[in-house]
């Protein structure tokens, strides 16, 4: 079988529809290589309307039998009318051509066979949920007519989770001027969006805390976390982010699948660990080689099991790769950026920004020098992290 895509533009200009065009195939042939799919063709069309599309009916006509996906760039593509593109979604589904749109790209079942679906299913079926005071706490803030009263009563009756958010929320690692003493308080200056993260990042924390395991070095890898966490923030000032979302909280758990690996598949992940990689192609392969799939792979699929923020998916699943996310390029080639300046501080290397992929630093336009000042602030504040197993006690 193979996979093909189908782009399409609606503009009359003939110079619009050609560069609208280009982008979708760029886009496709991105995604493509960034998940290795092999693309055996891209077919091309301009239509001034919804309803009538000879070529993508032609698709349907000639690839039944011969055809397994098509990659479009956005429904869109297909049409605008519901009518239309809900008929064209069943004749696909009917003849047994999947469509993936890369609008839609970091949820599992649009990432992975069904057969490494099943295998990750089978790799996680031990993994807690999240605890059922997070699960109340993203409740009630997704409900808009909840208050601020609301969300700190429910945070307010566990007192270790209280502690902790307040401990992460006044510290020089999350970098708020003035120390907030209470979660009412700390809602209203933070706002509803901050908090959630907080408190996703302050439980899953506790919730993989050590165990058992002794070989795995905790220490370092929360470290790296909070560091990775620190200059995200630090780099998002420099840059305009189009987003209310918090990217400290989701880069702190960028990393979240080598901590699930090491607690429910360390028979397999032992032999990861033992050894030191130059580039991040190298650990993910050795990832999939022993343990059958990469830490992103198996986060993405914990994180969507958990309901978390789409940001949060997109950078635990993209953090490697950023140009293959569609909807948080920017906020995910940020995370890449504070991996990169953090493992250098970490393997007491010298920073070589030559070393940061140039397409990566103009998703950001942000220049050498900034990212120079953050590294250089970062090495200091490496130098006064203490006992990470502590910090969320």
């Amino acid at each position: 079988m193979k996979t093909i895509a189908y782009t399409c533009s609606y503009e009359l200009n003939e110079k619009t529809a050609t560069e609208e065009i280009s982008k979708q195939v760029a886009d496709i042939k991105n995604f493509c290589k960034a998940h290795q799919i092999e693309l055996s063709y891209i077919y091309t069309e301009t239509s001034s309307r919804d309803d009538f599309k000879p070529v993508l009916l032609n698709i349907m006509s000639e690839s039944f039998g011969n055809t397994d996906r098509l990659i479009i760039a956005n429904y869109d593509v297909i049409s605008k009318n519901k009518d239309f593109l809900d008929w064209i979604k069943d004749e696909f589904n009917r003849i047994k051509i999947e469509i993936i749109s890369l609008e839609k790209t970091s949820k599992p079942q649009e990432l992975f066979s069904d057969k490494k679906l099943s295998y990750m299913t089978e790799k996680i079926k031990n993994i807690p949920s999240l605890p059922e005071i997070i699960t109340k706490s993203i409740e009630i803030m997704q409900d808009k007519n909840a208050s601020v009263a609301d969300l700190s009563k429910i945070i307010s009756n566990d007192i270790g989770l209280t502690a902790r958010v307040l401990k992460l929320v006044n510290s020089a690692y999350y970098g708020f001027p003035k120390q907030i003493s209470t979660i009412h308080q700390a809602i209203i200056i933070l706002g509803f969006t901050t908090v959630k993260g907080v408190i996703l990042s302050a439980s899953i924390f506790k919730m993989f805390s050590p165990k058992g395991n002794k070989t795995f070095d905790y220490k370092n890898f929360w470290k790296h976390s909070l560091l990775t966490a620190t200059a995200s923030r630090m780099l998002s000032k420099k840059t305009v982010l189009n987003t209310n979302e918090d990217i400290f909280s989701a880069a702190f758990l960028h990393d979240i699948g080598k901590i699930i690996f090491a607690q429910y598949d360390w028979e397999n992940y032992s032999n990861v660990c033992s050894q030191e990689y130059e580039t991040d192609k190298e650990l993910l392969q050795k990832e999939e080689q022993e343990c059958g799939l990469n830490h992103c792979e198996i986060a993405n699929m914990v994180a969507y099991s958990w309901n978390l923020p789409e940001i949060f998916c997109d950078i635990i699943t993209y953090h490697h790769n950023p140009n293959a996310s569609e909807r948080y390029k920017k906020e995910c080639s940020i995370v890449y950026v504070a991996n990169c300046l953090v493992s250098t501080i970490m393997s007491n290397k010298n920073l070589n920004i030559d070393n940061i992929p140039l397409d990566i630093l103009e998703n950001l336009n942000i220049s050498g020098d900034n990212i120079i000042d953050v590294y250089n602030e970062l090495v200091d504040i490496a130098k006064n992290i203490n006992d990470i197993n502590n910090f969320f006690e």
